[in-house]
This record gives C-alpha cells, sequence and structure tokens, in this order.
C-alpha cells in the first residue's frame, strides 16, 4: 500500500504500532535511547526522523544494537558466542549525549523496554536496566557488567539466549 507521509505520522502519533523495532547509537542509565547525534561523528547522524514519533505510543519497543563497537570481534562456534576483542567505545553510557527517546518517560507512561545486543537481552524497569538473557558463552561479570558504562540490575531468573541464534544454520521458523 502507498501511504502519504502526514497519513504514516498521524498512523503512529495515534499509537498504530503496538510494537516498534528499533536501532540505538547508545543506551542510557536510566534507559533513555541516542540514535540522532554523536558529536564525535556528526556526519554519521542526521537526526531523528519519525523515530520520535514511532516510539512516543508504541507499548512495546525493542531497541538493537552492539554493546561495544570500535574495533569489537567475535567468534561463533557451537551455538557459543565468544568475544574475541572487546570494542574500544562502550554503547551502554551514565548519560547519552543526546536523548532521543525518554526511558524515564517510558516507564511513566507503563511502555515495556526491551534492549537486544549481541551478548544479552535486558528490560527497563522502575529499579533500573535489568538483564533477563545472556548468550551462551558470554561471562556475566567480564563481558557484561564489566563493560556496561554503569551499573546493571540481573534478573533472578536469568535465562540463556537461543543457541540456535549463533549458529550459521536456519532456526526453523515458521509464521502462523
Amino acid at each position: 500500500a502507498i501511504v502519504a507521509s502526514p497519513d504514516q505520522f498521524t498512523y503512529f502519533q495515534g499509537g498504530g504500532f503496538d510494537r516498534s523495532l528499533l536501532s540505538f547509537l547508545e543506551i542510557g542509565q536510566d534507559g533513555s535511547v541516542n540514535v540522532s547525534r554523536l558529536a564525535s561523528r556528526p556526519h554519521i547522524t542526521a537526526g531523528a526522523g519519525g523515530f520520535v514519533d514511532i516510539t512516543a505510543r508504541a507499548r512495546h519497543i525493542v531497541f538493537s544494537g552492539y554493546f561495544t563497537t570500535a574495533g569489537a570481534r567475535y567468534d561463533l562456534a557451537d551455538g557459543m558466542l565468544r568475544i574475541v576483542q572487546e570494542g574500544k567505545v562502550r554503547k551502554l553510557t551514565p548519560q547519552v549525549e543526546h536523548v532521543t527517546f525518554s526511558g524515564r518517560r517510558a516507564l511513566e507512561l507503563g511502555q515495556q523496554i526491551t534492549y537486544v545486543t549481541e551478548r544479552c537481552v535486558m528490560q527497563l524497569r522502575p529499579t533500573g536496566l535489568t538483564v533477563t538473557e545472556i548468550a551462551p558463552g558470554v561471562e556475566l561479570e567480564r563481558d557484561v557488567l564489566g563493560q556496561a558504562g554503569f551499573p546493571l540490575q540481573v534478573d533472578a531468573d536469568l535465562r540463556t539466549m537461543d543457541a540456535r541464534l549463533f549458529r550459521p544454520e536456519p532456526m526453523g521458523l515458521r509464521l502462523r
């Protein structure tokens, strides 16, 4: 279907999305996300675009991206993730450089916020960012807690991510 841009934004702003899947540049301690500005590389980011409209009313938002960047290298073998070289830039920082999405506002609105990285899955909770799943082969203390720029909570029922995510063959997913 072809939908005019103003109509698309009306749909976004009216809460037309139950779920949204978006990327991040940085995640702050309060769950805020920056996708629109990095002073060190202004030519890379061009602004928020429709990001603010898409996230304003979605009930469940999943942000995805790498935990660290700039030189990170990984090895996948036997359904496990091994971090060969850690990235020089941490994506989880006490305060994001620019707030494109407010974690505090999301909590006030009751939005369900999930952050997915190559090494863990986190949820935004009133107590803070909470690690709920970890990749097989990743060490919680060294590879997750030790690489975050601030303290993370760890769910009492910490689960392991499905090993099929770290294998080259198809997962066998089907639409119902």
